[in-house]
């Protein structure tokens, strides 16, 4: 049987103590909340525009107008991140709320989300695999969530994945011993004397990408953290934002990696019946 023994996370200071930092995030959400409408409207414009829906528009025209759309996506995914990260930071009860939980089929749920980044994979002739778990396996969390943290994994690993490399979605059921897991969460369930049973899903999104030295794998979990050398790839929130839904569904995310040799990253969740 598989077992899963996580790495130990060191929790930082400024993660213990998030409200010395508060006064500083307000500014920057309430600008964001600030930016949601017009850029909606900018969006809705350019649309309009591309479909010709005020006139013929030329290739070239097109082009630019393509462009601006892009952009103006990228600064509203920006913006859904922000305030997705202040509402995790300023949730008092950090563990997701009870009554958004289903049992989510995760082989069905992954599948679907794996199918979502088909297009990007060929764009990029990039060699790209879903593995499904053994059985049916279900896990207790709110379902958009769950994709959020995984669609993050796959978006990072196709970008920074080159030409022809390999990116690989894998589903397994595993054991995961809580007892020697040092972390704040614990799972209902006990375990018995020299009995191991699958009680956690694990979702790992490989790549073939340039690889993250050791002494990186903590810091690119925390908020606003990019790797030196990095692209102009969002603004350091996406791992930040899914680790902290990973926490709040009581599990964990972490990645195995070396310079040149790609990189794993990990969920794992406590499974459900």
């Amino acid at each position: 049987m598989l077992e899963i023994r996580p790495p130990y996370r060191v929790r930082r200071d400024a993660e213990a103590k998030p409200e010395a930092a508060e006064s500083d995030f307000f500014p920057l959400v309430s600008a964001a909340h600030e930016f949601k409408t017009p850029l909606v409207v900018m969006l809705g414009y350019a649309d309009l525009l591309r479909s010709g829906g005020l006139g013929p528009v030329n290739e070239k025209q097109l082009e630019v107008l393509s462009e601006i759309h892009e952009s103006a996506e990228r600064l509203q995914g920006v913006i859904q991140d922000l305030l997705l990260l202040w509402e995790l930071r300023a949730s008092k009860d950090k563990n997701a709320n009870k009554a958004s939980l289903e049992a989510v089929a995760v082989n069905e749920s992954m599948l679907e989300l794996f199918n979502f980044w088909i297009p990007v994979a060929k764009q990029k002739a990039i060699q790209y695999r879903f593995r499904a778990a053994h059985g049916a396996p279900r896990v207790s969390v709110e379902p958009l969530k769950l994709q959020h943290i995984v669609s993050n994994l796959i978006e990072n690993a196709l970008h920074y994945t080159p030409r022809g490399g390999h990116v690989a979605v894998t589903v397994s059921q595993c054991f995961w011993d809580r007892r020697t897991t040092q972390t704040e969460w614990l799972f209902n369930l006990e375990r018995k004397v020299n009995r191991k049973v699958r009680n956690a899903v694990c979702i790992a999104v490989s790549d073939t990408g340039p690889g993250i030295a050791p002494e990186r794998h903590d810091d690119i979990f925390l908020d606003f953290v990019q790797l030196p050398g990095a692209s102009s790839h969002g603004i350091g929130l996406g791992l930040a934002i899914a680790r902290r839904l990973a926490e709040a569904h009581r599990g964990l995310i972490w990645v195995e990696s070396e310079p040149g040799k790609g990189s794993t990253f990990f969920v794992l969740l406590s499974q459900t019946s």
